[in-house]
Protein backbone atom coordinates (compact mmCIF):
# COMPACT_ATOMS: atom_id res chain seq x y z
CA UNK A 1 0.00 0.00 0.00
CA UNK A 2 1.59 3.18 -1.06
CA UNK A 3 2.71 5.48 1.89
CA UNK A 4 -0.17 8.97 2.51
CA UNK A 5 1.40 12.12 0.67
CA UNK A 6 2.60 14.29 3.40
CA UNK A 7 0.11 17.77 4.11
CA UNK A 8 1.05 21.14 3.31
CA UNK A 9 3.49 22.75 5.87
CA UNK A 10 0.99 25.58 5.32
CA UNK A 11 -1.88 24.16 6.02
CA UNK A 12 -0.91 22.46 9.31
CA UNK A 13 0.76 24.69 10.69
CA UNK A 14 -1.40 28.28 9.37
CA UNK A 15 -0.22 31.98 10.61
CA UNK A 16 -2.62 34.56 9.82
CA UNK A 17 -5.84 34.82 10.07
CA UNK A 18 -8.59 32.57 11.61
CA UNK A 19 -6.96 29.05 12.50
CA UNK A 20 -10.06 26.31 11.21
CA UNK A 21 -11.77 25.14 14.02
CA UNK A 22 -10.41 21.12 13.44
CA UNK A 23 -6.85 23.10 13.59
CA UNK A 24 -7.16 24.69 16.71
CA UNK A 25 -5.24 24.09 19.68
CA UNK A 26 -6.43 24.34 23.56
CA UNK A 27 -9.36 26.66 23.45
CA UNK A 28 -12.24 24.25 23.90
CA UNK A 29 -13.35 25.65 27.11
CA UNK A 30 -13.01 29.12 26.13
CA UNK A 31 -14.76 28.46 22.99
CA UNK A 32 -17.61 26.76 24.79
CA UNK A 33 -17.93 29.33 27.61
CA UNK A 34 -18.27 31.96 25.00
CA UNK A 35 -20.68 30.13 23.23
CA UNK A 36 -22.70 29.31 25.90
CA UNK A 37 -23.16 33.48 26.78
CA UNK A 38 -23.96 34.13 23.44
CA UNK A 39 -26.88 31.35 23.26
CA UNK A 40 -28.13 32.47 26.36
CA UNK A 41 -28.42 36.22 24.54
CA UNK A 42 -25.60 38.06 26.35
CA UNK A 43 -23.86 40.38 23.81
CA UNK A 44 -20.04 39.77 24.87
CA UNK A 45 -16.84 41.59 23.55
CA UNK A 46 -13.51 39.10 24.13
CA UNK A 47 -10.79 40.82 24.51
CA UNK A 48 -6.64 39.91 25.14
CA UNK A 49 -3.91 40.39 23.47
CA UNK A 50 -2.43 40.79 19.61
CA UNK A 51 -2.04 37.49 18.58
CA UNK A 52 -3.47 34.98 20.74
CA UNK A 53 -6.54 33.71 19.02
CA UNK A 54 -9.27 35.87 19.48
CA UNK A 55 -10.95 35.90 15.78
CA UNK A 56 -10.02 32.31 15.79
CA UNK A 57 -12.43 31.69 18.79
CA UNK A 58 -14.90 34.33 17.72
CA UNK A 59 -15.14 32.29 14.41
CA UNK A 60 -15.43 28.76 15.71
CA UNK A 61 -18.65 30.04 18.04
CA UNK A 62 -20.06 31.56 15.18
CA UNK A 63 -19.47 28.27 12.70
CA UNK A 64 -21.45 26.75 15.93
CA UNK A 65 -24.27 29.10 15.87
CA UNK A 66 -24.39 28.73 12.26
CA UNK A 67 -24.92 25.05 12.29
CA UNK A 68 -27.72 25.43 15.14
CA UNK A 69 -29.75 27.46 12.82
CA UNK A 70 -28.42 31.60 14.11
CA UNK A 71 -28.08 34.19 11.00
CA UNK A 72 -24.51 35.04 11.17
CA UNK A 73 -23.30 38.25 9.86
CA UNK A 74 -20.02 38.36 10.52
CA UNK A 75 -17.58 41.95 9.59
CA UNK A 76 -14.13 42.69 9.86
CA UNK A 77 -13.89 46.16 10.87
CA UNK A 78 -12.03 48.47 8.91
CA UNK A 79 -9.05 50.81 9.70
CA UNK A 80 -10.84 54.08 7.90
CA UNK A 81 -11.29 57.68 9.11
CA UNK A 82 -14.99 57.33 8.92
CA UNK A 83 -17.68 54.84 9.33
CA UNK A 84 -18.79 54.93 5.83
CA UNK A 85 -16.83 51.47 4.54
CA UNK A 86 -17.73 49.63 7.39
CA UNK A 87 -21.40 50.80 6.68
CA UNK A 88 -21.06 49.50 3.35
CA UNK A 89 -19.58 46.44 4.72
CA UNK A 90 -22.81 45.86 6.93
CA UNK A 91 -25.26 46.35 3.99
CA UNK A 92 -22.86 44.14 1.57
CA UNK A 93 -23.21 40.89 4.21
CA UNK A 94 -26.98 41.40 4.95
CA UNK A 95 -27.64 41.81 1.75
CA UNK A 96 -25.35 38.07 1.04
CA UNK A 97 -27.28 36.33 4.12
CA UNK A 98 -29.63 33.77 3.48
CA UNK A 99 -32.82 33.47 4.69
CA UNK A 100 -35.26 30.16 5.23
CA UNK A 101 -38.42 30.43 3.96
CA UNK A 102 -41.26 29.84 6.50
CA UNK A 103 -42.02 26.05 6.60
CA UNK A 104 -39.73 25.04 3.76
CA UNK A 105 -36.22 24.21 3.18
CA UNK A 106 -35.93 25.92 0.22
CA UNK A 107 -33.67 29.41 0.80
CA UNK A 108 -34.04 33.11 -0.14
CA UNK A 109 -31.16 36.07 -0.32
CA UNK A 110 -32.39 38.92 1.90
CA UNK A 111 -31.03 41.33 -0.87
CA UNK A 112 -34.94 42.32 -1.66
CA UNK A 113 -35.47 42.46 1.96
CA UNK A 114 -32.26 45.04 2.53
CA UNK A 115 -32.84 47.06 -0.64
CA UNK A 116 -36.06 48.14 0.66
CA UNK A 117 -35.93 48.66 4.46
CA UNK A 118 -33.26 51.03 3.10
CA UNK A 119 -35.47 52.57 -0.15
CA UNK A 120 -38.11 53.40 3.50
CA UNK A 121 -35.24 55.27 4.97
CA UNK A 122 -34.15 57.00 1.73
CA UNK A 123 -30.79 55.00 2.31
CA UNK A 124 -29.23 53.77 -0.84
CA UNK A 125 -27.33 50.52 -1.68
CA UNK A 126 -24.06 52.58 -2.55
CA UNK A 127 -22.92 54.43 0.05
CA UNK A 128 -20.28 55.92 -2.14
CA UNK A 129 -23.23 57.95 -3.62
CA UNK A 130 -23.62 59.70 -0.38
CA UNK A 131 -21.74 63.48 0.52
CA UNK A 132 -18.06 62.81 2.04
CA UNK A 133 -19.42 64.78 5.53
CA UNK A 134 -19.51 61.74 8.44
CA UNK A 135 -22.37 63.23 9.48
CA UNK A 136 -24.56 62.46 6.37
CA UNK A 137 -23.67 58.70 6.99
CA UNK A 138 -27.15 56.94 7.98
CA UNK A 139 -24.90 54.95 10.27
CA UNK A 140 -28.26 53.78 12.53
CA UNK A 141 -30.38 53.19 10.05
CA UNK A 142 -27.63 50.48 8.87
CA UNK A 143 -26.60 49.29 12.41
CA UNK A 144 -30.27 48.38 12.48
CA UNK A 145 -30.06 45.84 9.05
CA UNK A 146 -29.09 42.79 11.15
CA UNK A 147 -32.50 43.38 13.86
CA UNK A 148 -34.64 43.86 10.78
CA UNK A 149 -33.26 40.72 9.17
CA UNK A 150 -33.88 38.61 12.61
CA UNK A 151 -37.53 40.25 12.45
CA UNK A 152 -38.54 39.31 8.83
CA UNK A 153 -36.92 35.95 9.13
CA UNK A 154 -37.89 34.78 12.81
CA UNK A 155 -33.96 33.39 13.45
CA UNK A 156 -31.91 34.84 15.89
CA UNK A 157 -29.07 36.82 14.43
CA UNK A 158 -25.31 36.83 15.81
CA UNK A 159 -23.58 40.02 14.63
CA UNK A 160 -20.17 39.68 15.03
CA UNK A 161 -17.73 42.88 14.54
CA UNK A 162 -13.87 41.40 14.59
CA UNK A 163 -11.68 44.43 15.80
CA UNK A 164 -14.38 47.15 17.16
CA UNK A 165 -11.78 48.98 18.84
CA UNK A 166 -10.68 50.45 15.39
CA UNK A 167 -14.51 52.09 15.54
CA UNK A 168 -12.97 54.82 18.20
CA UNK A 169 -10.79 56.34 15.87
CA UNK A 170 -13.39 57.05 13.66
CA UNK A 171 -14.92 60.77 13.06
CA UNK A 172 -18.39 59.48 14.05
CA UNK A 173 -17.10 56.85 16.31
CA UNK A 174 -18.50 57.89 19.22
CA UNK A 175 -22.17 58.10 17.13
CA UNK A 176 -21.31 54.57 15.85
CA UNK A 177 -21.01 52.90 19.17
CA UNK A 178 -23.49 54.64 20.96
CA UNK A 179 -26.04 53.72 18.26
CA UNK A 180 -24.92 49.65 18.65
CA UNK A 181 -25.64 50.22 22.28
CA UNK A 182 -29.46 51.96 21.86
CA UNK A 183 -30.25 49.38 18.81
CA UNK A 184 -29.05 46.20 20.61
CA UNK A 185 -29.00 46.65 23.99
CA UNK A 186 -31.93 45.27 25.03
CA UNK A 187 -32.44 43.27 21.74
CA UNK A 188 -33.77 39.40 22.02
CA UNK A 189 -33.74 38.56 18.83
CA UNK A 190 -30.01 39.71 17.17
CA UNK A 191 -26.66 39.46 19.77
CA UNK A 192 -23.85 41.21 19.39
CA UNK A 193 -20.16 39.41 19.73
CA UNK A 194 -17.16 41.71 19.03
CA UNK A 195 -13.51 41.26 19.83
CA UNK A 196 -10.60 44.04 20.48
CA UNK A 197 -7.22 43.83 21.08
CA UNK A 198 -5.83 47.59 21.72
CA UNK A 199 -5.91 48.48 24.76
CA UNK A 200 -6.39 52.49 24.51
CA UNK A 201 -9.08 52.00 22.07
CA UNK A 202 -11.35 49.42 24.20
CA UNK A 203 -10.58 52.22 27.13
CA UNK A 204 -12.39 54.12 24.53
CA UNK A 205 -15.13 52.30 24.06
CA UNK A 206 -15.64 51.58 27.89
CA UNK A 207 -15.29 54.91 29.52
CA UNK A 208 -17.45 57.80 29.41
CA UNK A 209 -19.09 58.82 27.58
CA UNK A 210 -19.87 55.83 25.47
CA UNK A 211 -20.02 53.08 28.36
CA UNK A 212 -19.84 50.10 25.55
CA UNK A 213 -20.61 47.84 28.88
CA UNK A 214 -24.09 48.79 28.82
CA UNK A 215 -23.73 46.43 26.00
CA UNK A 216 -21.59 43.89 26.09
CA UNK A 217 -19.35 42.07 28.98
CA UNK A 218 -15.95 41.87 28.86
CA UNK A 219 -13.93 38.62 29.09
CA UNK A 220 -10.66 38.11 28.33
CA UNK A 221 -8.74 35.59 26.73
CA UNK A 222 -5.33 34.23 28.07
CA UNK A 223 -2.48 35.06 26.31
CA UNK A 224 -0.95 31.29 26.85
CA UNK A 225 -2.36 27.77 26.45
CA UNK A 226 -1.07 25.17 28.63
CA UNK A 227 2.32 23.35 27.50
CA UNK A 228 0.20 20.09 28.08
CA UNK A 229 -1.99 20.90 25.58
CA UNK A 230 0.42 21.59 22.65
CA UNK A 231 1.97 18.40 22.99
CA UNK A 232 -0.04 16.12 20.93
CA UNK A 233 -0.90 18.18 18.16
CA UNK A 234 2.47 19.15 17.14
CA UNK A 235 3.66 15.55 17.48
CA UNK A 236 0.83 14.71 15.28
CA UNK A 237 0.64 17.23 12.57
CA UNK A 238 4.94 16.86 12.07
CA UNK A 239 3.79 13.50 11.75
CA UNK A 240 1.12 14.28 8.86
CA UNK A 241 3.86 16.03 7.27
CA UNK A 242 6.07 13.33 7.22
CA UNK A 243 8.37 14.66 9.89
CA UNK A 244 9.40 12.88 13.13
CA UNK A 245 9.18 15.26 15.92
CA UNK A 246 11.93 14.61 18.19
CA UNK A 247 10.69 14.60 21.84
CA UNK A 248 13.91 16.61 23.01
CA UNK A 249 13.63 19.09 20.40
CA UNK A 250 9.37 19.81 20.91
CA UNK A 251 9.96 20.43 24.35
CA UNK A 252 13.11 23.14 23.69
CA UNK A 253 10.28 24.99 21.33
CA UNK A 254 8.06 24.96 23.71
CA UNK A 255 9.93 26.17 26.65
CA UNK A 256 10.78 29.14 23.68
CA UNK A 257 7.26 29.79 23.19
CA UNK A 258 5.78 29.05 26.87
CA UNK A 259 2.23 28.35 24.98
CA UNK A 260 2.11 31.35 23.10
CA UNK A 261 -0.35 30.33 20.13
CA UNK A 262 1.05 32.82 17.29
CA UNK A 263 5.06 31.87 18.33
CA UNK A 264 4.69 29.06 19.24
CA UNK A 265 2.89 27.54 15.36
CA UNK A 266 5.74 30.05 13.66
CA UNK A 267 8.25 28.07 15.71
CA UNK A 268 6.82 24.27 14.76
CA UNK A 269 6.04 26.06 11.09
CA UNK A 270 10.14 26.99 10.35
CA UNK A 271 11.37 24.05 12.49
CA UNK A 272 9.39 21.52 9.86
CA UNK A 273 10.50 23.54 7.09
CA UNK A 274 13.78 23.47 8.37
CA UNK A 275 13.57 19.45 8.59
CA UNK A 276 11.85 19.26 5.22
CA UNK A 277 15.19 21.34 3.55
CA UNK A 278 17.50 18.92 5.43
CA UNK A 279 15.01 15.38 3.98
CA UNK A 280 16.50 13.43 7.01
CA UNK A 281 12.78 12.78 7.91
CA UNK A 282 13.00 13.42 11.42
CA UNK A 283 13.04 17.45 13.75
CA UNK A 284 15.60 17.09 16.07
CA UNK A 285 17.10 19.97 18.51
CA UNK A 286 19.08 21.28 15.58
CA UNK A 287 15.87 21.93 13.17
CA UNK A 288 14.11 23.69 16.43
CA UNK A 289 17.36 26.07 16.73
CA UNK A 290 16.50 27.30 12.98
CA UNK A 291 12.95 27.49 13.62
CA UNK A 292 13.14 28.86 16.59
CA UNK A 293 15.28 31.87 14.77
CA UNK A 294 13.14 31.83 11.95
CA UNK A 295 10.14 32.42 13.89
CA UNK A 296 12.06 35.48 16.04
CA UNK A 297 12.16 37.17 13.24
CA UNK A 298 8.70 36.80 12.15
CA UNK A 299 7.27 38.09 15.36
CA UNK A 300 9.79 41.05 14.91
CA UNK A 301 8.64 41.76 11.55
CA UNK A 302 4.98 41.42 12.60
CA UNK A 303 5.18 43.54 15.83
CA UNK A 304 3.77 40.54 17.12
Amino acid sequence: MPNKRPEPIGTLFPLGGPVPPDLIVGRRGEIEELGSRLREGMSTMLAGERRTGKTTVCAAVCDQLRSEGALVIEIDVPERPDSRALLQLIIDACSRASLVNAGRAALRFARPTIEKLLSEGGVPLDLSTIGRDPKELPARAVLSLPAELARHSGKRVLLFLDELQRVVDYADGEAVLCDLIDLYGASSNTIVLVDGSNERALNGMFGAPVHFGKLVDRIELGALIPLSAWREPLTQRFACAGIELVESAREELLEWSKGRPYATMAAARYTALSAQRTDSGAADDFEVRMGIDEAERRLRDDGA
